[in-house]
């Protein structure tokens, strides 16, 4: 039974040290392959990596007792180790205190470890020169300096770390901490680093002494060695598994986001191959069969471990887009348009609520925009389990106008834009695992909240164009049925009335007696029947001015605010860019015709409704047509306050109509009270 139990116990140290090998080998690789190397700690903590996958790689070496112990090769490995097993925890202490949050103790601290490890280089290889390996194992009595200068040099590069991380922080500083989230798994990591560094320091101190030299160690003692040194390096694989968890979970020394979720991020799943590989190789090693039984077993390992990798990597490729459906499905649109649903953003905040719960895992997130059109310039926004508390966070800075922004620990925001701007931005929460956002995740959100809004922003255009058309409708059946009221009560009428007089006339010229008081009777009848017909007309008919397609859009509002609106207004003030005036003449025909319209509905609106009930109260206008990013016409007045919507049934289009029009060519229109009173109308088209 005890054979079995050194023989478990021995295949146990050789399948640990391996899986350290093979842990820190790819989390060093990774960090450096993956990281920002202009950052210290990426440097220091990759490069610790992978002095750290060094000395194990010769760790297995020496137990699996590959090396001759006799030859010179011996002695390259042992020394290598030595020197890295100075080097390796020196640069895990420069990169646990980077993260530490304290720069005060970081830099006295740098110098201690700095200080500390030189001293050790030069006590070691200088001042007391390590034996070999052969004088090592044989030697009567061990020299002290290894054992009482190396176990406090370990002691300072784990155990304070641990201090510093467990130190008790402000809430100011922890909340700006970009770390936060990784600093339990980074404590983990240090205190099994520091369980470690105690169960090394009772091996040295303990069972060393009496396993030395070899020749007089017993089967107790070779057991105790080889569980001694099993238990430590089992303490810094926990360590390296937990700093794993951190640096591709949280960011940790690689100092950048990852680029997506993919083969390298599963961390559980390296770890899980790792383990089952290195028992595996370590039970091939020892097992009694041919060598080719075992390059063929390990060969067929590393290809199930492939195909594990590539099968999970397909199946959370389709869980993904699985969470993505609702963004590459049908809107519905034309069913919506056909009912009377009042709530207008009903499928943008499920494709939201979608987004940031099925595709992000985020804990809140909000979206803010603006509303452009229908005249209204004030803030929307969705939102998906916002809190009060972050309200603060909507009026922060971003830092890049074009890039995702941190705002703090746990909030990203990006700013969301199209062809005229800024148009609003996005704020994610922290993700309800834990874990960091990726950069594939950041540009899945970054697309699905344009789409979103593209989605909002077409339904409105549709939904304003159609109950636009189902009131043109109304109106138009309303207007005929108007105007053959009008034509068959009051017009025919009046013709009739006007053609028996004019009758009349004749049959009283032929008499020679002309009854001039029935002529100037007929000619006033004919005159309002004239009249009420030509308002029929211009009721029915919106013609093009002819100077608009003549000279231009400048000309064609400066002529109607002279004909047209000449008494609606006690003053009008027009200011003219004369770069603007070009610029407009340059504009498609069908564009100026929109741009004229809504300037128009505009001043109509603000004659008509500028007095508010006071007909007498004076009123002015102040237009003005300006160069910039795109062509702007600004119409003010000083009236009683502004006015969006027309009165059902009264003529005219509508500011909503004519928002549309212009969303249609690119362009904008926001209605805005005046600091002084009244209401400013801006008509922004779209840039050339």
């Amino acid at each position: 039974m005890s054979h079995w139990i050194d023989v478990a116990i021995y295949i146990g140290a050789q399948a640990v040290s391996l899986f350290n090998t093979v842990l820190l080998l790819w989390l060093g690789l990774t960090v450096l392959l993956t990281g920002d190397r202009r950052k210290e700690a990426t440097i220091a903590g990759g490069v610790g990596l992978l002095l750290g996958a060094l000395f194990f790689m010769g760790h297995t070496l020496l137990i699996a007792h590959v090396v001759d112990f006799f030859g010179r090769g011996v002695n390259t490995v042992w020394r290598v180790m030595w020197f890295v097993a100075v080097v390796a925890p020196y640069f895990w202490g420069l990169a646990i205190f980077y993260y530490s949050g304290d720069p005060a103790a970081g830099r006295w601290v740098r110098r201690i470890l700095t200080a500390a490890m030189f001293f050790m280089v030069i006590a070691l290889f200088l001042v007391f020169p390590l034996p070999t390996f052969i004088d090592f194992v044989l030697a009567p009595a061990l020299a002290p300096a290894i054992a009482w200068l190396y176990v406090p040099y370990l002691f300072l590069c784990f155990v304070l770390p641990l201090i510093a991380l467990r130190r008790p922080r402000a809430r100011e500083t922890l909340q700006r901490d970009p770390f936060r989230r990784a600093r339990p798994w980074l404590v983990a990591a240090a205190m099994m680093f520091t369980l470690a560094m105690v169960a090394f320091a009772y091996t040295a101190y303990n069972i060393v002494p009496r396993a030395i030299p070899v020749y007089t160690m017993s089967e107790n003692e070779l057991r105790e060695l080889y569980f001694a040194d099993e238990v430590v390096a089992g303490f810094i694989s926990l360590a390296i598994i937990f700093l794993g968890r951190a640096v591709l979970s949280n960011s940790v020394l690689t100092e950048r986001l990852q680029a997506g979720p993919g083969l390298f991020a599963r961390w559980r799943n390296v770890v899980g191959v790792a383990v089952v590989g290195s028992l595996f190789v370590a039970l091939l090693y020892n097992a009694n069969i041919r060598p080719i039984y075992s390059v063929l077993l390990t060969v067929i390992l590393a290809v199930m471990a492939y195909a594990l990798f590539n099968w999970r990597q397909y199946v959370e490729h389709e869980e993904f887009m699985q969470r993505l459906n609702p963004f590459v499905t049908s809107l519905h649109l034309h069913e919506r348009l056909l009912t009377n649903d009042a709530d207008n953003e009903q499928e943008s905040r499920e494709l939201f609520t979608a987004l940031c719960r099925d595709a992000l895992r985020a804990d809140h997130a909000c979206l803010l925009f603006d509303g452009s059109i229908g005249g209204r310039r004030d803030r929307q926004r969705i939102d998906y389990q916002w809190q009060p508390e972050h309200e603060a966070l909507l009026q922060l800075p971003l830092t890049s106008p074009i890039a995702w922004s941190r705002l703090d620990v746990d909030h990203w925001a990006y700013p969301l834009s199209d062809s005229r701007g800024a148009i609003g931005r996005l704020i994610l929460g922290h993700k309800l695992d834990g874990d960091e956002y990726d950069v594939q995740e950041l540009q899945v959100a970054s697309a699905c909240a344009e789409r979103i809004l593209d989605a909002l922003a077409g339904e409105q255009l549709a939904r304003v164009a159609v109950s636009l058309l189902r009131q043109r409708i109304s109106q138009v059946q309303v207007m005929s049925a108007q105007h053959k009221r009008i034509l068959h009560d009051e017009v025919l009428p009046q013709i009739h009335l006007a053609l028996l007089k004019v009758e009349a006339l004749r049959a009283a010229g032929q008499d020679g007696n002309w009854p001039y008081d029935k002529l100037d009777e007929a000619t006033t009848a004919l005159t309002q029947a004239h009249r009420r017909v030509s308002g029929l007309v211009r009721e029915m008919s919106n013609a093009v001015p002819t100077r608009l397609e003549n000279e231009g859009l400048a000309a064609a509002l400066q002529s109607a605010l002279d004909h047209d609106f000449r008494d609606s207004f006690d003053r009008v003030d027009w200011q003219i860019d004369p770069v603007a005036v070009e610029r407009a003449k340059r504009l498609p025909l069908f564009a100026s015709e929109v741009i004229f319209f809504a300037a128009q509905e505009a001043i109509r609106n603000a004659a008509k409704h500028g007095r508010g009930g006071e007909a007498q109260r004076k009123l002015h206008l102040d237009m003005a047509l300006q160069n910039g990013a795109g062509l702007k016409i600004v119409i003010g007045d000083d009236g009683v306050g502004r006015r969006l919507e027309p009165v059902e049934g009264e003529s005219g289009s509508g500011l909503r109509f004519h928002g549309a029009m212009l969303a249609v060519i690119g362009g904008t229109l926001s209605v805005e009270d005046r600091s002084g009173g009244g209401t400013q109308v801006v008509i922004q088209a779209g840039s050339e």
